[in-house]
């Protein structure tokens, strides 16, 4: 930065909170991190911790933040930390609503910035502010983050995902200060990093801490660079699992400190491929639970509980248009009307005897092309390429997020992802397959309609409308016959395919490779659950009166 930091627009400023750990053990695996370790970080002051790749200081930085939940099943922690004297997570492990608790104390500068792309960079303060208790309705918020983006030199006039490392950095530092935390986390935040940028920003965040005066605490193995802007440094010993205070005099001395990285050799062979084959059977009996369960809890999953309502409602129209915006509409109306085509051609092109049998079955061979498209045939295409196409998009979209930290981006602004994101994308898909359904049926008949007047003329468009409807409809209706049955089918193959796509996309991803097999699965299990869906529906619906 060129110039220093100065707060120069109305954030909340908040009264300095201390942060202590007491008897904090922390176990990942099989491996102990923390042993019983009790410190505190001091009110106002900004602290290193130290410790080499590996030895969990990134998981210190999870569970000062309350991230670690059902999907780090493999961290175990027990003690406490408290702020204000006030403990937020307890022996049996933080939950999703301490996450939330934490997200009103604690925000994290994340090391690979979990900005998010699909927002400018002012919506990415404003989320922020727009999702913190701190600030009354009446704080003009909008100034605020134009005020911070302004003050730390962040351009507004292109997307985030343009924007240089530095200005990104810049901006998540932006994004954490803004709703008047009182502790500011920063992980390995010169992590890749040349010397000169480093330096930069190390610079940069010791004139945001002087400018805010937040808890600060920094989680590094950079003490090259980051030491000389530290009040206090501690290490993580990951040989004898302690986290120590380093005196000042004992800085010049930091590297022998540090020692050697962990060894990460792992056991026997034969015994850990059979635990990899027990563990694969148990995450499927885990994820088909998981699926039932997120089933049973959809009628709440669809109530519109978000902390900021007008952010509920745009992520509901950014999933409504991921699901059915014009590249879904182009891709069902163009098999659809394929499909409507052959179906119609096909049954007068391959009918046996047609010199004889076709004058006298035109009208029912009409009926029953009609009423096949409306009730099984178009809504089976359909489900099925919004079950590959929509689906996969969504469950792409949610690793992503999950991939880069934006899931945690979110529980650390005080926004819990289940709602924010998932029942949006609920809405999406309970109204978007309809109305793709029903698009991909007018195009269907349309197509019907031309291929009949291709090879039948004479009678016209109003002799194959009157006997293409027939069978659906009813005297005095203003649907279709058969509307509840389908409605129902679409609801839940819809339903169904959010819930799949979720779950896919939120699975812990640790690589690209990650996510592109949760759209593989989301893709393999959705549409077998489509297809489970229609032939559950075929063995009653048509038994049915119509």
């Amino acid at each position: 930065m060129n110039s220093e930091v100065r707060p120069e627009f109305s954030v909340q400023q908040t009264t300095q909170t201390e942060v202590e750990l007491r008897q904090l053990c922390v176990r990942a695996g099989e491996r102990t991190l923390l042993q019983n370790a009790s410190t505190v970080f001091r009110a106002g002051e900004l602290t290193l911790i130290l410790g080499c790749s590996g030895v969990g200081k990134s998981v210190l930085l999870r569970i000062l933040a309350g991230l670690t939940d059902d999907s780090h099943s493999a961290i175990r922690v027990t003690g406490e930390v408290l702020f204000r004297k006030q403990s937020i997570q307890t022996p049996a492990g933080p939950s999703e609503s301490s996450a939330i608790a934490a997200g009103d104390v604690v925000a994290v500068v994340f090391q690979n910035f979990a900005l998010f792309d699909e927002l400018s960079p002012l919506q990415n303060i404003l989320i922020a502010l727009d999702h913190s208790n701190k600030h009354p309705r009446r704080v003009d918020r909008l100034s605020a983050a134009r005020g911070l983006l302004r003050q730390l030199q962040v351009p507004d006039d292109r997307a985030v995902s343009v924007l240089s490392g530095g200005q990104q950095q810049r901006l998540a530092i932006a994004r954490a200060v803004a709703p008047g935390n009182q502790v500011v986390l920063y992980d390995e935040p010169t992590s890749g990093l040349d010397i000169g940028t480093a330096r930069g920003v190390a610079s940069l965040i010791r004139q945001t801490h002087e400018a805010y005066r937040r808890t600060s605490i920094v989680v590094t193995h950079d003490y090259a660079t980051l030491a000389a802007i530290a009040d206090r440094i501690l290490i993580l010993d990951h040989q004898r699992q302690t986290l120590d205070e380093v005196p000042r005099e004992f800085w010049d001395q930091l590297s022998g400190k540090l020692g050697a990285p962990p060894d990460m050799a792992s056991t026997g062979q034969v015994p850990r491929r059979m635990s990899d084959l027990v563990g694969w059977l148990a995450g499927i009996l885990d994820g088909a639970g998981q699926f039932a369960l997120d089933v049973l809890q959809l009628p709440l999953t669809l109530l519109p509980v978000w902390r900021s309502v007008g952010w509920g409602l745009r992520y509901s129209g950014y999933y409504l248009w991921l699901v059915s915006g014009p590249s879904a509409c182009l891709y069902v109306a163009v098999a659809c009307m394929i499909l409507g085509y052959v179906a119609q051609d096909f049954v007068f092109r391959y009918l046996p005897f047609r010199q004889f049998s076709e004058p006298l079955l035109t009208e029912n061979l009409l009926h029953a092309t009609g009423f096949s498209l409306f009730r099984f045939l178009v809504p089976i295409l359909s489900t099925l390429l919004i079950a590959a196409r929509s689906g996969a998009a969504v469950a792409a979209d949610v690793g992503s997020k999950v991939y880069g930290h934006q899931l945690d981006a979110l529980r650390c602004l005080g926004a819990a992802p289940d709602r924010v994101l998932r029942t949006p994308i609920l809405y999406a898909f309970v109204l978007g397959t309809p109305m793709l359904c029903l698009l991909g049926y007018f195009t269907a008949a349309c197509s019907a309609a031309f291929a009949f007047l291709l090879t039948h003329p004479e009678p016209g468009l109003a002799f194959w409308d009157a006997h293409f409807h027939k069978e659906l409809i009813s005297e005095g209706r203003f649907f279709y016959r058969g509307t509840g049955w389908l409605t129902c089918k679409l609801l839940l193959c819809g339903a169904g395919i959010a819930v799949v796509a979720w779950r896919q996309g939120r699975r812990p991803k640790l690589s690209s490779a990650d996510i592109s097999r949760g759209v593989t699965r989301t893709i393999l299990w959705s549409t077998l659950l489509v297809l489970g869906v229609h032939f559950l529906f075929s063995l009653y619906e048509f038994q049915a009166k119509k």
